[in-house]
């Protein structure tokens, strides 16, 4: 596949796949989707983070060997997004005070966003920071630079995660032969694509249902406010029926099928056996309490952390849901019960004009928003043109050449003329021969 543009090319490391997407950025805005590849990780990541080096350096290679197949490109760098279990936010405030009222600078400014960069946290490490608010004075503001004051608060969101989260994302990009060319926080990525600029400045809570983690980011006035990762996702629900002796795949099978987030229908209405392996059968009943009962955990979750971020009755925009878990039935009225937001709605794709080489490849139910993310964010090209290697050749055609050399006849240059002058010049003329051939011939009669 020849595509002039540069292609940027991103991974995210999902906790049951590791997902790779190619693509390239169009003038107009939208984004042209090349490829998109995936591998199995359940194996290999645990709650988003990974936990088997060596299986995931063996996944990655093979959709970066997939990909370069459909590009006909060598890729030599990827994006990647951080998420998982252990990431999160923590406020942190830095304090300069003056002997006498002084005019804040940006250096000023600089100088206590470098300050907060350098706290420590024990085993973790700051991601991104989110500068908050300034408090100059009796005022506060979002940009002190050029106020009158002798003191001044910067306050500052600090997303942080475990040191070996991002240690080993690393170590496996490394290991498969590719060079980092950005690291970005997922749900940020995520939220800066799939939210409008309405729901972030009126404030809502991003709330991304995944496999093994259900990420909550709440926003208020254009800035993020609040970041947590609750370790419970689909694949909880899916273990729940799974304790009922039906194999994982079919369970999964029957809580999309039939699960429901919220459930009013009576017993009587639920009142059919469905058929599982073996030609068993579970309650219909039973199936959905067991769904209703771990979607209800999940969002008194979600909720307490909206709680947590001290903005529960701020967000006008309400909540926006993505990720694939939240598929579930009737999920929209269990939010709506469990959280009570103003508004809800769900992200089912990123809002940007997407074009795609194969269509099929891009599914519209919110498993890509945060892959199609990192792919908005890339800004540099990760491809190279491929080397082509000639052929080995084979001994005899070897022989063949070799011999054809030998038969050759040999080929004489032709002398430059200024070297044929110079030798011409430097040639003995006749006479004198003729003269040092006599002297020799009367020499020898002499001696004789």
């Amino acid at each position: 596949m020849a595509v002039e543009k540069e292609i940027i090319v991103a991974i995210e490391f999902g906790s049951s796949k590791i997902r790779g997407v190619a693509g390239c950025k169009n003038i107009d805005g939208s984004v042209q989707v090349l490829d998109v590849e995936q591998a199995d990780a359940r194996n290999c990541i645990r709650k988003g983070v990974v936990y088997n080096i060596d299986k995931t350096v063996m996944c990655l290679k093979h959709i970066i060997e997939r990909m370069e197949a459909a590009l006909d490109m060598q890729i030599a760098r990827v994006f990647v997004g951080i998420g998982g279990q252990s990431l999160r936010t923590k406020k942190n405030t830095v304090s300069r005070q003056f002997a006498t009222k002084t005019v804040v600078s940006q250096e000023l400014v600089d100088s206590l966003l470098k300050a907060n960069r350098g706290t420590v946290y024990s085993g973790y490490e700051i991601l991104e920071v989110v500068p908050q608010e300034y408090h100059v004075g009796l005022d506060t503001t979002t940009d002190p630079v050029g106020v009158l004051s002798s003191q001044i608060d910067g306050t500052f969101l600090n997303v942080i995660a475990k040191t070996e989260i991002k240690e080993y994302i690393l170590k496996c990009v490394e290991a498969s032969g590719l060079e980092v060319a950005g690291i970005f926080v997922a749900p940020i990525a995520l939220a800066g694509s799939v939210l409008t600029d309405t729901e972030r400045r009126s404030g809502c809570a991003l709330v991304d249902f995944g496999y093994g983690t259900t990420t909550v980011a709440v926003y208020k006035n254009n800035l993020l406010r609040h970041l947590a990762v609750i370790p419970l996702g689909g694949n909880n629900i899916t273990q729940d029926l799974g304790s009922q002796q039906i194999d994982e795949d079919e369970a999964e099978n029957l809580k999309v099928k039939y699960g429901s987030a919220y459930s009013e229908l009576s017993s009587e209405e639920l009142a059919k056996n469905l058929l599982v392996n073996n030609g068993r059968t579970i309650e219909e009943r039973l199936l959905v309490d067991i769904v209703e009962a771990r979607e209800e955990e999940i969002l008194s979750n979600v909720a307490a952390q909206i709680r947590n971020s001290g903005y529960q009755d701020k967000l006008v925009a309400g909540v926006v849901l993505s990720g694939a878990a939240a598929n579930v039935k009737n999920l929209d009225k269990a939010v709506s019960v469990r959280i009570h937001p103003d508004k809800i709605r769900f992200a089912r794709i990123v809002p940007f004009p997407l074009q795609a080489v194969h269509p099929d490849q891009v599914a519209k139910d919110g498993s890509l928003n945060v892959l199609l993310s990192l792919l908005n964010e890339g800004d540099q090209n990760c491809t190279l043109p491929k080397v082509k290697e000639e052929p080995p050749m084979e001994e005899k055609d070897v022989e063949k050449e070799v011999a054809a050399a030998a038969a050759a006849p040999a080929v004489h240059e032709e002398e430059p003329p200024a070297v044929k002058e110079e030798k011409k010049k430097n040639k003995p003329g006749f006479w004198k021969k003729f003269k040092e051939r006599l002297e020799d011939w009367t020499n020898t009669v002499t001696e004789e």
